[in-house]
């Protein structure tokens, strides 16, 4: 019979060493270049090893995890109501005690490994490369320069695209584009060296319906290091490419947002395939063109200061009784005025749009397909939106300018010198 008065002391003493480690390896985390050494020297064997022996298993164990862990916490709160009544049986409270040990011994791990899988390497700089302290401010003229390259860029991947009579795409399949995100990523690797390393395969979500509904298009377990994507996200041949792409950014130790959208995008837009080429632009256009419409509404403005002119506005009519021939001249007259003051707006071609769109449509079948049982539960639809809502807020607050609309200064930064 074991010895219980020994296991305890034991159990107390792993409980602390862990304990322990985690703080000094978080407090650690407060100095970025500690953070950056680490990810650069130590994490990739972490990433690497673990990421091969999660790749070999057929499932999602992260998942399955989470799931497990779901139902632990949900069991420790019946066994504390349970305690309520049973708390003069002398067998239930050792049973009790044992398990919340054991579930605090689970939670002090899982930090514990996370503080080394994830915290610590998110701490580190932007691409762990000081990109923080590059210039940060950037002329209309060179924004202009950046979105032109995106014009150029995407409406010559889409030439190279054959679109058959009846409009549809022959579309590569995903096992197909793997081998060619891991090759773009690894052109990256002289400049950003984290990128060398192994590539795991990025598995099909359980919860694919969820995370569709929480706007999730995939996502990374560093305790297990598998990356998971949403079907229906996948399903989608242009945006698969540079999702698994941002998502094997974080496996490779860049766990900020911007800095998956950045490598996932720049990877993606030096490609040989023009369909890695047409899913990086339609990314890199999502975020430079807000950026470039901003900017040059505020050219326009200054022009118009300067050459004392009046813009023409819709302000002064009344959209729900104006006959639309009229506001449609007036639209015009706006669009007139503002092509004389900062010339023609750069936009993509109908050709890339009509690829985009029809890789969508292909995405849009899928999600059509399936068997959807929350549309049938409106309160669980609900909460499950409001589930997203907090933890998109939440992760902007923690982000800040780290978040995926960062990509654009990245960007800005890695093409100084280059366009501009």
């Amino acid at each position: 019979m074991r010895n219980s008065s020994k296991s305890k002391p034991k159990y107390w003493s792993v409980l602390l060493v862990l304990l322990a480690v985690t703080v000094i390896m978080n407090a650690l985390g407060f100095w970025p270049a500690f953070c950056d050494w680490y990810t650069d020297h130590i994490y990739p064997y972490i990433a690497d090893g673990l990421g091969w022996a999660t790749a070999q298993i057929p499932f999602n164990l992260g998942e399955i995890l989470m799931y497990l862990g779901i139902v632990l916490v949900l069991l420790a709160v019946i066994f504390l109501l349970l305690l309520i009544f049973l708390r003069k049986k002398q067998g239930y409270r050792r049973f009790a005690a044992r398990y919340f040990q054991t579930l605090l011994m689970t939670l002090v791990c899982v930090v514990f490994w996370y503080s080394f899988c994830w915290s610590v390497p998110f701490r580190g700089t932007v691409l762990g490369q000081q990109y923080e302290q590059k210039r940060r401010d950037f002329t209309y003229e060179e924004i202009c320069a950046l979105m032109q390259y995106c014009v150029d860029g995407a409406n010559a991947a889409a030439e190279e695209v054959v679109i058959n009579p009846d409009g549809s795409v022959d579309f590569p399949t995903e096992a197909e584009n793997r081998t060619k995100i891991e090759q773009a990523m690894l052109n990256l690797a002289d400049e950003f060296p984290r990128l060398r390393g192994y590539y795991p395969p990025v598995k099909t979500a359980y919860c694919s319906d969820v995370l569709d509904r929480m706007s999730i298009g995939g996502y990374t377990y560093p305790c297990t290091m598998e990356l998971m994507h949403s079907k229906y996200s996948a399903a989608d041949p242009v945006y698969q490419p540079l999702l698994d792409a941002h998502e094997l950014s974080h496996h490779m130790g860049y766990y900020k947002e911007n800095e998956a959208n950045f490598l996932s995008q720049l990877a993606l837009i030096q490609s040989d395939d023009p369909f890695l080429r047409i899913a990086g632009f339609d990314d890199f256009c999502r975020y430079v063109s807000g950026s470039y419409y901003e900017a040059r509404e505020d050219a326009l403005m200054a022009a118009a200061q300067q050459q004392g002119v009046t813009l023409p506005s819709l302000d002064d009519i009344d959209l729900h009784t104006t006959p639309k021939e009229v506001i449609k001249a007036r639209i015009e007259e706006i669009n007139e005025a503002e092509r004389r003051l900062v010339g023609e707006p750069l936009e993509i071609g109908a050709r890339f749009w009509h690829i985009v769109n029809a890789a969508y449509g292909i995405r849009e079948e899928v999600y059509a397909a399936d068997p959807h049982p929350i549309d049938d539960m409106p309160v669980v639809n609900e909460a499950i939106e409001q589930t997203a809502d907090v933890g998109w807020s939440a992760q902007a607050e923690i982000l800040q300018e780290n978040t995926y609309d960062g990509v654009t200064l990245l960007l800005l930064q890695f093409f100084d010198g280059k366009l501009y």
